[in-house]
């Protein structure tokens, strides 16, 4: 429906007030209310209509029902009475359809002289198959016999000549659809005609309100649902005779909103005007049971999932970070956290799923309400927090929003080691299934900490890192915190320190993570000896160490410390069975409560953050405080990781390509596929300018899948036709974030199917460092794109933490020689050659293509030809190209002459 038409709905013509007044004693409006109560029952789901006295047989009329049957509607086998048409229902009884056991609860209610009654019913049908039906009768409409109508669960159920029906009849009729019937005009100037009397059991609204209010239809749709519903109704100009069925929520005159079913059917008056006869349905209590079916469904998933990981052995602090991550997500749940009982009167905070202002303490009395009942093991339902007394010493710790909760204890075997609670923002939103439910995750979640609770307290193992012993990040940023608090009550100053170990996956690589793992443990006990008792010295994880200084007199008193623990590392570390000597990088951040603006522990964090990066690209081994230089450079980033989800988002990003041509043959072998962003304000960007930041954002992943999907797309087109030996490969770079992505082999092989390239013409180019990891996950993604046919490359190999058991670990086709030895050749440095030598030998000893890369001279293009390089590529060969001028050099019309 066009917004012309929703904004003349229900306004009067000239000379109709008075017709509009009197609705439901006018004629005309009578006859189009009973063409709409016929069409809902041909068309909105009524099973049919029957008319007999108590006892008496069944006087079935052959009308356009005869043809709908129960089966058709209700799934039911066609038996005796049950599922056949109306015609044949003839001579038969009420009592042929009753159960035994509900007959006489039916007559007397339905025959009761001068009353209306609704009864649901047992019905029966063949073989004893009993289906629910819905019976409507109105034993006082006075039409030849006593009628009953039935079954006919959703709207008008009689069909009966005019004649027989006075105007009270008929208005009984109508007065007895469970639903909305209306009739309104097509066509942009269309308006409500009628609407029945159940709009105002349903909506609240009387029929004259809503036919009167042009706007009151719009204005009433749930602002999420508006879209929908007005794409149903502008189907309505169409022409279309019937139209599919909308559900949307409509909300009441008290506020409430209403779910809606809406059909509606064209059909012509008797001059001939098309109109719309329509029925919507309240299906707000089916819609509440499958919200309910759905939540259970997941509540159960919940459960069922911390059962496995439980059993799998996962440490407690997982199990409770993913329930209360997954509980704080339910629908209508404000916050669910997980709390401690540290001592015989404190409640401590685990975990949280959101923050709504809770202090990470509660007082916790076993013999008081709520926490006598939790003692026992009993889940409590809290339907309201400001109607019960009980509750008044919770007061100063709720936070406003939160209106009804439920608690859960987490039990062991002898004692309770905390509880689970939730939030919500309404009243008595929790329900029994609700608190069923998380007893059964609190009852596994107990069974879990009980199992891992030998020599470390609950309260230990969930705050200090198993490794090393010292405080981990959920205790280190609770800390950090409580200093940021202290400091503004006495005008102090808060330091921290952002540590992490220079080349550590060297170590972890070369020697291996146990060695790894025993450096850390040498390293943890000199951190926490240049600190100050009060400090703390936390691993965030991997080498990665936090350090509050909670109260220092300046920043210099900051870089003090730092240099301190920069010396207490660079003495001799056994590991291993020998000395190693290692550095690190220290970021520096100090903040004054009261002179400064307001900073979270988060805030400081991350400027402690950016210090140490900035420590290492400087050179590693050295500190770096936080200051505007640092602040400036971290808002630039930021606003280019801005922008770069606009380029994305806007089609930005170009793919270009560089060629990689054989040295034997001086063909045209391959491409490397590059992205550049096409800035609308700064031009073309090279990715060096962008890409690192993409990498530090979830953006790189996205810029990864574009990449992929675009060249194996282009790949398939310069391929059709070709023969056999002289298809067109092209390469891909892969970042880590790509290579962990689950599926990542299923999605390239669909690419290929797609866009019909066959596996060999497509290579996969991946760095050192990501092999560094040793990551069982790349391990397999990689063997499974191998297993595809994909050609598996080494990037810039030579540079990196090279090891020679790569190239025979993992199943790679090429090693691509470093830009650093190719740009060295010519140059009178013979180690520069000696190096590309050793690289091309040991590839060829292989069996893998050796490609050069960077060559930008002729007289590197004959040294790597003569060294033996299979495959080269740079600015002297071609710089990156578009895709026209890449097509070119596909046909062989843009290859240079030195290379033919």
């Amino acid at each position: 429906m066009s917004t012309d038409r929703r904004q003349t709905k229900g306004k009067a013509l000239p000379g109709q007030e008075a017709l509009l007044g009197d609705l439901r004693r006018s004629r005309s409006v009578r006859e189009a209310a009973e063409v709409t109560a016929r069409a809902s029952v041909e068309q909105f789901g009524a099973i049919g209509a029957v008319v007999s006295d108590p006892d008496g047989p069944i006087a079935a009329r052959p009308t356009r029902l005869d043809p709908l049957t129960i089966a058709e509607l209700t799934s039911v086998p066609a038996g005796v009475g049950v599922g056949k048409p109306g015609s044949a229902l003839a001579g038969m009884t009420i009592a042929c359809f009753s159960h035994p056991e509900m007959e006489g609860m039916r007559l007397s209610a339905a025959w009761a002289p001068e009353s209306s009654a609704r009864i649901d019913d047992l019905e029966s049908a063949v073989n004893a198959l009993a289906v629910w039906l819905r019976q409507y009768s109105d034993p006082t409409l006075e039409i030849g016999n006593r009628s009953f109508t039935g079954p006919g669960p959703t709207s008008a159920d009689y069909e009966l000549e005019k004649e027989e029906m006075d105007s009270a009849g008929f208005e009984h009729l109508i007065d007895s659809v469970p639903a909305i019937l209306y009739t309104a005009e097509m066509g942009e100037s269309g308006r409500w005609l009628y609407v029945s009397p159940q709009i105002e059991k349903i909506l609240g609204y009387t029929p004259e309100e809503w036919t009167s209010d042009t706007t009151l239809w719009y204005r009433s749709i749930h602002p999420d649902d508006r879209e929908h519903a007005l794409a149903f109704e502008d189907e309505r100009l169409i022409g279309l005779d019937i139209h599919p069925p909308a559900e949307y929520r409509l909300r009441a005159r008290d506020g409430r909103y209403v779910w809606i079913y809406e059909r509606a059917r064209l059909i012509r008056n008797e001059e001939g005007v098309p109109q719309w006869h329509g029925v919507m349905q309240d299906i707000s209590a089916l819609k509440a049971a499958e919200t309910a079916i759905e939540l259970k469904a997941e509540q159960q998933v919940l459960v069922a999932r911390l059962g496995e990981m439980a059993i799998r052995g996962e440490d407690p602090d997982s199990l409770l970070r993913y329930a209360v991550d997954w509980i704080g997500q339910i629908e209508g749940v404000l916050e669910a956290s997980i709390w401690e009982q540290e001592d015989y009167r404190e409640l401590h905070l685990c975990h949280r799923s959101a923050n709504l202002g809770w202090s990470s303490t509660l007082p916790y009395d076993p013999e008081q309400y709520p926490d006598s009942h939790l003692t026992q093991g009993d889940v409590v339902l809290i339907p309201s927090w400001e109607d019960d007394p009980r509750l008044e010493r919770f007061v100063p710790f709720l936070p406003e929003p939160v209106r009804s909760s439920m608690i859960a204890p987490i039990m062991g075997a002898v004692d309770q080691f905390g509880m689970i609670i939730v939030h919500s923002g309404k009243i008595s939103a929790f329900s029994e299934q609700d608190g069923n439910f998380l007893r059964a995750a609190a009852n596994v979640l107990g069974n879990s900490i009980e199992r891992s609770r030998t020599d470390l307290s609950l309260e230990h193992r969930l705050n200090h890192d198993p490794l090393t012993d010292l405080p981990n990040r959920q205790l280190f940023t609770r800390r950090l915190a409580e200093a940021i608090d202290e400091a503004g009550s006495r005008e102090g100053t808060v330091g921290l320190l952002f540590l992490d170990i220079d080349h550590f996956k060297l170590i972890n690589a070369g020697i291996g993570h146990h060695a790894g793992d025993e450096l850390l443990r040498e390293i943890a006990p000199r951190l926490s000896k240049s600190v100050r008792r009060g400090d703390t010295v936390a691993r965030f994880g991997g080498d990665e160490f936090g350090i509050v200084l909670a109260s220092i007199k300046s920043a210099d008193e900051a870089k003090e410390v730092a240099g301190r623990m920069l010396q207490s590392i660079s003495e001799p570390i056994p590991v291993a069975g020998t000395e190693r000597f290692v550095t690190a990088s220290i970021g520096v951040a100090t903040y004054q409560p009261g002179r400064e603006e307001p900073k979270s522990a988060e805030d400081l964090i991350r400027d402690a953050d950016a210090a140490m990066y900035l420590a290492k690209e400087s050179g590693r081994a050295r500190v770096e405080s936080f200051g505007k230089p640092i602040r400036e450079r971290v808002l630039r980033r930021l606003d280019v990781e801005r922008q770069l989800h606009g380029a994305i988002e806007n089609g930005e990003l170009e793919a270009v390509y560089q060629p990689i041509v054989s040295l034997r043959s001086g063909k045209l072998r391959a491409f490397e596929a590059l992205t550049r962003w096409n800035h609308p304000e700064q031009g073309m960007l090279e990715p060096d300018l962008f890409i690192p930041i993409a990498e530090e954002s979830d953006l790189i992943g996205r810029i990864d899948s574009w990449i992929m999907a675009e060249a194996v797309r282009q790949a398939g087109l310069w391929n059709v036709g070709r023969d056999e030996s002289d298809r067109i490969t092209v390469s891909v770079n892969a970042s880590s974030r790509q290579i962990r992505k689950p599926g990542l082999a299923a999605e390239i092989a669909e690419l290929l199917v797609v866009n019909d390239l066959r596996p060999e013409n497509l290579a996969i180019e991946i760095t050192e460092n990501i092999l560094l990891t040793g990551s069982a996950v790349i391990d397999d993604v990689l063997r499974e794109i191998h297993d595809l046919g994909v050609r598996l490359a080494l990037d810039d190999f030579g540079t990196g933490y090279s090891s020679l058991s790569y190239l025979s670990d993992f199943p790679l086709d090429a090693i691509k020689i470093d830009r650093a030895f190719v740009e060295g050749l010519g140059r009178g440095d013979p180690g520069n050659s000696a190096i590309a030598d050793a690289i091309t030998q040991i590839g060829r000893a292989l069996s893998l293509l050796v490609v050069a890369e960077a060559v930008s001279t002729e007289t590197q293009l004959q040294m790597v030809r003569d060294l033996g390089c299979s495959m080269a590529q740079g600015y002297l060969i071609a710089p990156p190209l578009g895709v026209d001028q890449a097509t070119d050099f596909v046909r062989g019309s843009g290859l240079p002459d030195l290379i033919r």
